[in-house]
């Protein structure tokens, strides 16, 4: 009974304080509760946040520079590094608390006290900004594009006229036949504008005549490569050759594991050639091929008269019905349409004396080079389109085929190439969508978006769908943080 008759005064007395103390605790825990919520919605508005700052940056980047070229501009390319985010947060919880009892009962009284808490969150983000101004950048920058990066993207699906408008410089027909061998090149390059003399007729303008009918022809192989992809007929294959760096050295026995080793680090391989093992380099070469194909006698060739009479009674492609050059595209692509950074036409000639026909070769350009031809073509390309001028017949059309009528420029080009590789700026009146990005340079505004209502609704996402390319080509100019000195990186 004694122990009962005290343990009910400490356990009145001390359970409001006990209640304080439990409800201590629980501020403390909700706190901390609350700072580990707090954490995880702060590291993903952080990321968003990160994220959506890096997506405009690069493409703001990538804008800027095309805006320079466009102008004649240096370009300067700049990249953001290594991303360090540091997280600290602290909670804590003050507080005092007594029991007043009455002087007259002991046993009334309550708890009285009070409290602070402190709940702190910190982030110290730390960004690295790279100049891209080394050597290696610059040879990637000047190299031209490798033909298997054509080859990827291709067979990731992107349209074979955007790919051939952006990457490539020009295309080379070789002719072949018992008497001579010639070489036409179709250049990717609107003609330029020149003032006519005072005494000249007719237009202000002046075209040169071969660079109109070179790029009018380069825009119909375009049409005529893209409706082929469309409906299937055209397939890209790839193939590696083994280039030897010196056919007259080599080993007589096999290489040693180590010589293999250090062959691969350099990207090159040993190949048994004859009796010997030669050093030298594994070249990719893909090619465009034609399908369907038929039986011609002994073996299967591409059913050109077939595809030919699809594309003539095709309303898009009717641009095409008028001259030889339908024909004559076909002809080189079920030869093999080559994509490649150079060619040898000598050896092009002299191996097929014997077997006259018609071969052609895409020549790549490099990533510079690209850009600049994206960020140039908008304004001879607009002026082209509204001046509208006859196209000149080219001097190697056969003799048959040049007294025929030249047609006008937007009766030789197809509708779906009849637009600029990349628009930058529009007309002030012009319905467009939102733009990805914008920036002004030189007190002119540049944007990257489409019209509401294009000309051909398969070309409505046709500037962001090349901004994006040219986007995905720009990365391949990557730096490794680790080869730039302290001094070139900027925190």
């Amino acid at each position: 009974m004694a122990s009962n008759c005290i343990a009910r005064p400490v356990l009145a007395s001390s359970s409001p304080i006990s209640r304080m103390a439990v409800s201590l605790l629980l501020l403390i825990g909700a706190l901390l509760l609350g700072l580990t919520g707090c954490a995880a919605k702060r590291l993903k508005v952080d990321f968003t946040g990160f994220e959506k700052a890096y997506a405009e940056t690069s493409n703001r980047d990538v804008l800027l520079n095309l805006a320079r070229l466009e102008n004649r501009d240096p370009t300067y390319f700049f990249k953001i590094g290594q991303i360090t985010s540091a997280y600290r947060m602290a909670a804590s919880v003050t507080g005092t608390g007594t029991y007043a009892t009455s002087t007259s009962n002991p046993l009334i009284g309550g708890p009285a006290g009070g409290g602070n808490s402190i709940a702190s969150y910190e982030n110290d983000p730390i960004f690295t900004f790279i100049p891209v101004n080394d050597e290696t950048n610059a040879q990637l920058l000047l190299k031209p594009v490798p033909a298997d990066t054509f080859y990827i993207l291709y067979q990731q699906g992107w349209r074979a006229d955007q790919l051939i408008r952006l990457m490539v410089d020009r295309i080379e027909l070789t002719r072949v036949s018992a008497q001579n061998c010639t070489v036409e090149t179709l250049r990717n390059s609107p003609p330029a504008v020149y003032p006519k003399s005072d005494d000249a007729a007719g237009s202000d303008e002046l075209r040169d005549p071969e660079a109109l009918s070179s790029y009018a022809t380069f825009l119909r192989i375009n049409a005529v490569v893209y409706w082929l992809q469309k409906h299937g007929y055209l397939l890209l294959r790839g193939s590696y050759t083994f280039v030897p760096y010196d056919d007259n050295s080599g080993l007589d026995e096999a290489p040693k594991a180590q010589d293999i080793v250090n062959a691969a680090q350099k990207d090159a391989v040993w190949e048994h050639v004859g009796t010997k093992w030669i050093l030298g380099r594994k070249v990719f070469s893909p090619a465009f091929s034609l399908y369907p194909l038929h039986s011609d006698k002994t073996k299967l060739v591409p059913d050109i008269d077939q595809i030919e009479e699809e594309i003539i009674h095709d309303p898009a492609m009717r641009e095409l019905r008028q001259g030889p050059a339908l024909k004559a595209i076909l002809a080189s692509l079920a030869q093999g349409f080559a994509i490649e950074g150079d060619s040898n036409h000598q050896e092009s000639c002299n191996e097929g004396s014997a077997y006259p026909g018609l071969s052609a070769h895409l020549v790549m350009r490099s990533l510079i080079g690209l850009m600049a031809a994206a960020a140039q073509e908008q304004i001879p390309f607009d002026s082209l389109m509204q001046a509208n001028p006859v196209v000149p017949n080219s001097r190697y059309l056969a003799p048959e085929h040049m007294a025929m009528t030249p047609p006008r420029f937007m009766d030789a080009v197809p509708a779906i190439e009849r637009m600029p590789l990349l628009t930058m700026t529009g007309s002030p009146g012009e319905q467009e969508t939102q733009p990805v990005i914008q920036v002004n340079y030189r007190g002119k505004n540049y944007r990257i978006a489409d019209k509401l209502s294009a000309e051909v609704t398969e070309n409505q996402y046709w500037n962001r769908d090349v901004f994006r390319l040219i986007n995905q080509l720009s990365s391949q100019v990557t730096v490794d943080i680790s080869k730039f000195p302290l001094t070139e990186i900027l925190q």
